[in-house]
C-alpha cells in the first residue's frame, strides 16, 4: 500500500491548506475543515510521523537576501568525482537545489547569486568537473505547486 492511499479526505483538505499557508493554526484548519483543533492537530502528527509532511519553512525573497540572479546550471560529472562533486555543491551557499538526473548531464543544480561575477565564480568551480550549461531563469511563472489527491 502508498502513503498516499492511507490519507483521508481530510488529510487532503489540510495538506492543501498547509502548504499554502504552514503558519496557519490548528484552530483555523479545524474551522475551514470542520474538525476540532485537537482532532487537526492528530491528522497533521500522523501525516508527520507517515512522512508526507517533511517539515516547514519560510519562503525567502533572493532579492531581498542579495541574491537576485537565480540560475540552472548542468554539469556534466564523471560517476567516480560524484561524491567530491556533491560535496561542494552542499557547501555552496548559492546553491538551492541538486538533482541527479538521467541525459547527457549528470547533475542539474538551481542556484541564487548576487551578481554576474559570483555566477562566473560557481561556473569554474563546476567546470573542474566537466562541461557545464549555465540558463538565467529570467522569470518564475510558477514557483511551488500545491499538491492535492491524485484522485
Amino acid at each position: 500500500m502508498k502513503t498516499y492511499d492511507v490519507l483521508d479526505a481530510r488529510d487532503w483538505q489540510l495538506l492543501k491548506l498547509l502548504q499554502e499557508d504552514a503558519r496557519m493554526s490548528f484552530a483555523e484548519l479545524g474551522r475551514k475543515v470542520k474538525l476540532t483543533p485537537p482532532a487537526v492537530a492528530e491528522h497533521v502528527r500522523r501525516m508527520e510521523d507517515l512522512g508526507v509532511i517533511r517539515g516547514y519553512a519560510a519562503r525567502v525573497d533572493l532579492k531581498a537576501v542579495g541574491r537576485p540572479l537565480r540560475v540552472i546550471l548542468r554539469v556534466q560529472v564523471p560517476p567516480k568525482e560524484y561524491p567530491k562533486f556533491l560535496k561542494l555543491v552542499q557547501g555552496l551557499a548559492a546553491a538551492e537545489e541538486c538533482h541527479h538526473i538521467t541525459g547527457g548531464e549528470a547533475f542539474v543544480i538551481k542556484a541564487a547569486v548576487a551578481d554576474v561575477g559570483e555566477l562566473e565564480s560557481l561556473i569554474e568551480k563546476f567546470s573542474a568537473f566537466g562541461p557545464t550549461v549555465t540558463s538565467i531563469i529570467l522569470s518564475t511563472p510558477l514557483e511551488r505547486r500545491v499538491f492535492s489527491s491524485p484522485a
